[in-house]
């Protein structure tokens, strides 16, 4: 099989996709991936690397929703994105093409369409992005992460709901959860500045709290060091910061408790690790996604929303300690949230595209 990834923008994206390729690759040993990503992204940087992947620079732009004037520009632009993707898949011929939601997955979803080649699409957040809006009118298979956004797709015959396909690193390193180890602040690929500010301020509060320990993901948003240096100076002497996580699997699996944004394959991952959060919704998501993404699980007792608000008021540090020091309710948290996990999302998306591409129909219920 040929399968060309239209994704970029973020890790949140680049991961689900590439959990996907994994699978794939054992149902079909003669899989041939073709990746279509903005030249010098964080797309370009992880998959770059990689020799089983050919990484197709391909610049396209999203549509901003606060400059009317950029995004009539934007606008004038996509045919010719378009054009330029038709181009390309012309030429690689896939078998299907598989869009994960970002802005970077319209034009090459679109072209698909034109030319008549299978498109798939997957939606990470507990509501369609607009993108996947579009997309949604055309694609073969409409795969989602949370049931209620079957309330959202214009066609349910082809919609099911598959979860967020998780790091295989994530489920080998995933064990029973017991209520010691290390807080564990996520911030997503960029970092977050916002949580970080947040923790410090509430650091000499923290460093009281039995067997306490740091471990921080500061992605761009912080320098590593000068990070673990602020800490200690404030009273935590335990504390790692990194730029990017390397042993995702073992910092998850080592997590008392997990604060984060609210971004979906992250909480994916949370839910998959089975670890009690304290998820914080970002604002200034598209659409305010993050928040439907915090409320949906909170909904079913995987985690504890914190509002920004709430953070500005000094509330996250009394809501780690209280949590800290609640070993049941640790317990609690952590059983919601494998109950709601899915494991076998990659494994459920990697078989929807083999269908796909050798023109199956579905044999079960597709709302599901």
């Amino acid at each position: 099989m040929r399968l060309l990834l239209a994704v970029g923008g973020s890790a949140g994206h680049i991961y689900p996709a590439l959990a996907v390729v994994e699978v794939l690759r054992e149902m079909d040993p003669d899989l041939r991936v073709f990746w279509l990503g903005r030249p010098g992204s964080i797309e370009e940087e992880i998959v770059g690397r990689r020799s089983d992947i050919a990484f197709i620079p391909f610049r396209s732009s999203g549509i901003p929703r606060t400059h009317i004037l950029f995004g009539a520009r934007t606008l004038v632009r996509l045919p010719w994105d378009v054009w330029r993707a038709a181009g390309i898949l012309e030429e690689i011929r896939p078998d299907v093409v598989l869009g994960m939601g970002c802005y970077a997955s319209f034009a090459p979803g679109m072209a698909a369409h034109l030319l008549r080649i299978p498109l798939v699409i997957h939606e990470q957040n507990a509501s369609l992005g607009l993108a996947n809006r579009i997309l949604a009118r055309f694609a073969r298979r409409i795969l989602l992460s949370f049931p209620e956004t079957l309330a959202e797709v214009p066609r349910r015959d082809r919609a099911r709901v598959t979860g967020v396909p998780v790091r295989r690193e994530i489920l080998r390193r995933r064990r029973d959860y017991v209520p010691r180890g290390h807080l564990l602040l996520l911030g997503g690929s960029l970092g977050s500045s916002f949580l970080i500010d947040a923790l410090l301020a509430a650091a000499p509060e923290l460093a009281r709290l039995p067997h306490f320990s740091l471990y921080v993901s500061a992605g761009r948003s912080a320098d590593p060091r000068k990070v673990e240096r602020m800490f200690r100076v404030r009273g935590i002497e335990r504390v790692r910061a990194v730029r990017w996580i390397g042993d995702v699997g073992g910092a998850y699996a080592g997590a008392r408790l997990v604060v984060s944004r609210a971004g979906a394959s992250t909480v994916a991952e949370v839910l998959a690790a089975g670890r009690p959060a304290i998820l914080v919704p970002w604002r200034g998501a598209a659409g305010r996604h993050q928040d439907k993404n915090a409320h949906a699980i909170a909904a079913h007792g995987g985690a504890l929303v914190l509002e920004e608000d709430g953070i500005r008021r000094g509330e996250l540090g009394r809501a780690i300690g209280a949590l800290w020091r609640d070993a049941d309710r640790l317990r609690a948290l952590a059983r919601g949230a494998a109950a709601l996990a899915r494991p076998q999302a990659a494994w459920e998306v990697a078989r929807e595209l083999l269908w796909v591409a050798e023109g199956l129909r579905w044999t079960v219920p597709a709302c599901t």
